[in-house]
């Protein structure tokens, strides 16, 4: 029943919220960058996964940073799940199978 209070009182509060995207110009084109973040975020892994795999090699890289970054993606797409944050889930399941690659390269190379 905790849960149902909470997004309740989250109904409540939204009502004030701005439209998304934005009415501002500029806040607009924040809400738009921030769609290509979303994007861009998972991209920037990919030079880092292909390094370990074509040089079979993960020398340098901690297993539990990266673990921990997994779990942290995990949590923020249960935030996005919770609040149907279409653009926070997609962003960090994204990272969330990124990351596994990463880990799993650790795992095989180290």
């Amino acid at each position: 029943m905790l849960g149902f209070h909470h997004l309740r009182k989250r109904a409540r509060i939204m009502k004030g919220l701005e439209p998304f995207p934005a009415v501002g110009i500029w806040k607009r084109y924040f809400d738009y960058l921030m769609y290509g973040v979303g994007i861009f975020a998972p991209i920037v892994l990919l030079p880092q996964i292909l390094e370990i795999y074509t040089t079979k090699n993960s020398a340098g890289l901690s297993l539990l940073t990266w673990s921990l970054f997994i779990l942290l993606n995990i949590l923020w797409t249960i935030y996005g799940l919770l609040h149907k944050d279409i653009h926070i889930l997609f962003a960090n399941a994204f990272m969330i199978l990124f990351n596994s690659v990463v880990v799993v390269g650790i795992l095989l190379y180290s």
